[in-house]
């Protein structure tokens, strides 16, 4: 019985480090996208004044950044249970 309970624990714990590192990964993914529209408003403001059907880039832009938010946690939500059903 105390063997179930190890392999178990390594499984926990393998589950665990994937999930972390897939989080990771997805933050780092966003934190590049973020930086770089941060990156743009500050150094090329001309850029994300440009309109784009009626609004400008950065709008644009920045609601495209809000969204990513949205969609990086679902898929980390979808991915995690993934992992944790096998």
């Amino acid at each position: 019985m105390t063997d179930d309970r190890i392999d178990d624990s390594m499984d926990r714990q393998l589950c665990d480090r994937r999930k972390f590192r897939l989080g990771f990964i997805l933050f780092i993914i966003y934190i590049i996208g973020y930086t770089l529209f941060t990156l743009a408003g500050t150094f090329f403001k001309d850029v994300l004044m440009m309109r784009i059907g009626g609004l400008n880039l950065g709008v644009v832009s920045g609601m495209a950044i809000i969204i990513s938010a949205i969609v990086i946690a679902v898929l980390y939500n979808w991915f995690a249970c993934k992992m944790e059903e096998s």
